[in-house]
């Protein structure tokens, strides 16, 4: 017999009783899904390569201290992280690649992405289209099942929602209209980039009452002016940087700070703070 026809069949013969070593199972491939067109979310395993800092060490009041595995390997790479959040068994971690110092103690954060990690393993990245003209600034906390990502503008303005979409699944969606807080009895409409008149009727309809600013010293200051125009709660301007002007309101279990930026008669909301008065919370901010 042919000794080179002999030895495949021998070979066969011992894998047929043989047991069968169990390799390490691959985790199941992340669904991922962006219903917004400036953003992307797709799998990824391994870190990008970081481009140049630029202004970092004038920025690093924007920086945050790493503090999961996943945003130590993040820093390790050459990357400024922003943010850290858990959204079920994922930590994102927000990082970016280069920082541009701005005036009154702004800056501008591009090459920005949000890393979506199982412990320390890499499993998908999110980052805007080139195209978009917004860059992702960082990640932060929204809801039990869901991330807000904020764009890296000198004043940064939320960009989308990253939620759950089931056990292997998480999907980019536009920004949600109401935001919860004070365990779910207050509600906070998005009012972002709103002309401030707007903002507050929006408001209202949600039973936030305004409440009366202190009198303005000047009958031609900014704050007469708003207040002219219906905006009874303004409470005071900024004269120089941005022109910011901060607003109050109330509901029983909570008051809000609304801030506007610009000189337009009717300026453009923000961002906001609000407080729970009788306990419980809302998402950090």
């Amino acid at each position: 017999m042919n000794r080179r026809a002999v030895t495949p069949l021998l070979i066969a013969g011992l894998l047929i009783g043989a047991t069968p070593i169990p390799s390490r199972a691959e985790p199941a491939r992340l669904r991922v899904l962006s219903s917004v067109r400036a953003v992307v979310i797709t799998p990824l395993s391994s870190l990008p390569k970081a481009p140049e800092a630029g202004e970092r060490e004038f920025c690093s009041h924007f920086l945050a201290t790493p503090r999961s595995a996943a945003a130590r390997q993040v820093a390790a790479a050459g990357w400024g992280v922003t943010g850290e959040a858990r959204l079920g068994r994922f930590q994102a971690v927000s990082f970016a690649g280069r920082f541009t110092q701005g005036t009154s103690g702004s800056c501008e954060i591009a090459a920005g992405n949000v890393g979506i990690f199982e412990g320390e393993a890499l499993r998908a990245v999110v980052y805007a289209r080139k195209d978009a003209g917004r860059s992702i600034g960082r990640v932060a906390t929204f809801a039990a099942d869901a991330l807000r990502l904020w764009d890296g503008d000198f004043l940064p303005q939320p960009l989308a929602d990253l939620r759950s979409d089931g056990p292997e699944g998480l999907s980019i969606l536009p920004l949600a209209p109401l935001e919860a807080f004070c365990d779910g009895r207050s509600l906070v409409p998005n009012v972002y980039g709103q002309p401030v008149l707007r903002a507050r009727e929006a408001l209202r309809q949600l039973g936030w009452k305004p409440v009366n600013g202190p009198p303005p010293d000047d009958p031609a200051s900014r704050e007469a002016a708003l207040i002219e125009r219906g905006a009874i709660e303004v409470e005071a301007c900024s004269g120089t940087g941005f022109g910011f002007c901060s607003y109050g309101y109330e509901r029983p279990e909570a008051t809000l700070s609304l801030v506007t930026v610009g000189d337009a008669d009717d300026p453009a909301v923000s961002s906001y703070d609000l407080r729970c008065r009788l306990g419980g919370s809302g998402p950090p901010r």
